[in-house]
């Protein structure tokens, strides 16, 4: 017959290097050596949100002042540890964001509204604007076949007989106008 016996799981944190911590001069020396360079990754990340870049950075190096063999690793030095630390906290805060509701009070949801219908009005125009932009730049030929098929909403053959073109030259001028339209908008669309 067997006895089982029922022994403490030790904790992670039960473990002499886990109680240990990094001095405060080691702390203060990778803290100034790295912390602009783990912000400047973060803040990155972050979509711009300096205040997340600035939470996530200070966890990042609050889990290094716990981790004290990271100044003795065999690399040069330990910044690939703060970066993966602090990737892998961006993560975890992206995943976190993602399982909960976005907290909306009553009165910030009609100033959400109001700012979302203007913010789409001002996307419309500017789609607008760089769309028209964009076809004025195309030659006459090609503005012709785009105007009667995709604005005019005609068919291929419709198109030809209108321009007095054959079928297959309203086709080629199509793929070569909308080529040149993606190119355009392409160059123009811009930087987030």
């Amino acid at each position: 017959m067997r006895t089982l016996t029922h022994s403490r799981p030790t904790r992670v944190n039960d473990s002499p290097t886990a109680r240990a911590r990094m001095s405060e001069a080691a702390f203060r020396r990778l803290n100034a050596m790295h912390r602009t360079a783990v912000l400047s990754y973060l803040a990155k990340r972050t979509f711009g949100d300096p205040q997340l870049a600035e939470d996530l950075t200070q966890e990042t190096f609050l889990r290094a002042l716990h981790h004290p063999e990271v100044l003795s690793t065999d690399h040069r030095t330990a910044l690939p540890w703060l970066y993966r630390v602090a990737r892998n906290l961006f993560i975890d805060h992206l995943r976190s964001r993602r399982s909960r509701p976005a907290e909306v009070g009553f009165d910030d949801l009609d100033t959400l509204f109001d700012e979302s219908a203007a913010a789409n009005e001002i996307d419309l125009l500017l789609t607008t604007w760089s769309l028209h932009s964009a076809v004025a730049s195309l030659s006459d030929q090609h503005r012709a076949v785009v105007t009667q098929v995709y604005f005019e909403n005609r068919s291929v053959n419709a198109t030809a007989e209108i321009l007095g073109v054959p079928p297959g030259t309203v086709k080629s001028r199509c793929h070569y106008a909308l080529r040149a339209l993606r190119t355009t908008l392409r160059e123009h669309r811009p930087v987030t």
